[in-house]
């Protein structure tokens, strides 16, 4: 019996905003609980610097070094994944994306289908702290794709700034991203155990705003929390017609849905592909190892269940024999 897959973190954010610091607390704080954590350590560089670091605390460190995740070493990291959780048994993975690493693509790269076997994204992290206005262009982005895509918001190094510029660069991380939880740190001091805890149910109605490891309430109006990606298993054959109609309804806020399926009465095992602007792609295709069908939903801001539970009509009733 195949074991579960295992939860898996992305450690994402600014350059410079303390990722290696965050990132060895939560090794110590694995390493009490007596699990086996496994590194992924993704460095623009050809040679990884803070990988011998991280390998004082974790079981075991592996180097995507020589290029950014999402892109150049992309196959590496679902490689390098079940390395850690077949050869060495890791039982909690996490990956430290380079500055210069977009975490949307690695989102992207974790749901696969074959990689979802052996990891289960649990949570985005991203660390931040005000950006330099001298920050380049691709920075930018990534920084912006990084508070986008983050279930928990660090921002960082609030000792350094002066009050006003503070608040408002608070303001502005909040605007972008109002489902993820905040937290204020210095020196990304904060309370592992906290950070790593399930979120609360999306149900409650007032989120609250962690400052230094201890939850307060904020003014601030913000949506409930909703995972960013969504994995919606199919248990039978779908019918088409129903799919065809499905596929109508994606709302503007799904960026992104991949899977695989089968259609009723139909041989081919089916690869569907949808990415923004709104482009969408069935094609038949043969693979030597079936997957597991199901959908990925990537996206916020949508009526999760709705989609799903519609989603889920298209799936053909068996008929009962006479």
């Amino acid at each position: 019996m195949a074991s579960p897959p295992v939860p898996f973190y992305i450690l994402c954010g600014s350059l410079g905003a303390g990722k290696t610091t965050l990132l060895m607390r939560l090794l110590e704080h694995w390493k009490t609980q007596g699990r086996r954590t496994g590194v992924l350590m993704n460095e623009a560089g050809s040679v990884s610097i803070d990988g011998p670091r991280a390998g004082t605390l974790a079981e075991q460190v592996m180097n995507l070094a020589g290029g950014c995740v999402c892109c150049d070493t992309k196959e590496d990291l679902s490689w390098g994944i079940a390395q850690l959780v077949r050869d060495h048994g890791s039982d909690v993975l996490i990956l430290e994306c380079s500055g210069l690493a977009d975490p949307a693509e690695v989102i992207d790269a974790v749901t696969d289908a074959y990689t979802a076997r052996l990891a289960v994204m649990d949570r985005v992290i991203a660390l931040l702290h005000p950006v330099s206005t001298e920050e380049s262009h691709s920075s930018l982005y990534v920084t912006t794709q990084a508070i986008r895509c983050a279930d928990e918001l660090i921002l960082n190094k609030r000792d350094l700034y002066v009050p006003g510029h503070w608040e408002g660069f608070r303001s502005s991380i909040v605007e972008q991203n109002p489902y993820a939880r905040l937290w204020e740190t210095s020196h990304a001091r904060l309370d592992a155990a906290e950070l790593l805890a399930p979120h609360p149910s999306t149900k409650q109605t007032a989120p609250t705003n962690v400052l230094f490891g201890k939850s307060r309430s904020t003014s601030i109006q913000r949506a409930a929390y909703h995972p960013i990606a969504t994995t919606v298993p199919l248990p039978g054959p779908l019918n088409r017609q129903r799919f065809l109609a499905w596929m109508k309804t994606i709302p503007k806020q799904l960026e992104r849905a991949k899977g695989y399926f089968r259609f009723t009465k139909e041989p081919e095992l089916q690869e569907f592909q949808y990415a923004l602007p709104g482009h969408a792609t069935i094609t038949p295709v043969t693979l030597l190892d079936e997957p597991t069908s199901a959908l990925v939903l990537i996206g916020r801001g949508y009526d999760v269940d709705r989609l799903r539970d519609d989603l889920l009509m298209t799936v053909e009733e068996p008929t009962l024999s006479a």
